[in-house]
């Protein structure tokens, strides 16, 4: 008879578990609707976001910052190649093409694992496709706290506050000389784990989504 009484509470436990509703403002609700959108918005870039193949005319191929030590410094870790070649160029101050002599960077078969094409609005108002290299997928650790629910308006929003990881990391982001290009990378790695991010969410028909 215990053992009888038993089954049906835990049986009842499981019913009530599984009647949870995607619109209950609860910690699992809130780090799924996070990390969905960590899913599509989360990819950890180098920032280029460029037309590629690169082309450095011979006026940077001398800075000390911008693309040129950017690509020098993915050229030696085997993302990119170089070569020299011409292509067309319209001054300001003309309306005609000009030949001009450029150091035009390619991506490897390595660097197209990491590149990513983003869609953005170009100075004709036109969409145009830029790309960029990525070194990981951010992804939700720990949920430090949430705050909420509040109403604002006729809808309910909450604010689930928690640290990062890092997944899929590439190893070329822990490169000194990548470092040195691109030193955004750093505070990015070294905040794994211990920076506290924030997720503002709205709950809609379909449960809680980021905003």
């Amino acid at each position: 008879m215990k053992n009888k009484v038993l089954c049906v509470m835990v049986l009842g436990t499981l019913l009530l578990v599984g009647c949870g509703s995607k619109s209950d403002a609860n910690e699992k609700n809130l780090s799924e609707a996070t990390n969905a959108n960590l899913i599509k918005k989360g990819q950890l870039c180098l920032g280029i976001v460029s037309k590629w193949p690169v082309d450095l005319p011979e006026s940077e191929r001398q800075m000390t910052i911008g693309r040129a030590p950017e690509m020098a410094a993915l050229e030696k870790i085997g993302l990119v190649r170089s070569h020299e070649t011409e292509t067309d160029f319209t001054p300001l101050s003309n309306t005609s093409p000009v030949k001009t002599k450029v150091l035009r960077y390619e991506l490897t078969e390595e660097g197209k694992n990491f590149y990513r094409e983003k869609e953005l609005p170009g100075l004709a108002g036109e969409k145009e496709i830029r790309g960029d290299i990525c070194f990981g997928q951010q992804a939700l650790d720990s949920v430090i706290k949430t705050e909420g629910p509040i109403t604002v308006g006729d809808k309910k929003e909450m604010t689930l506050y928690y640290t990062y990881k890092i997944e899929n990391l590439a190893d070329w982001a822990k490169n000194p000389d990548i470092q040195r290009a691109f030193p955004g990378i750093i505070p990015t790695l070294n905040g794994a784990g211990k920076t506290t991010l924030n997720q503002n969410l709205i709950l809609t028909d379909q449960g809680w989504e980021a905003q």
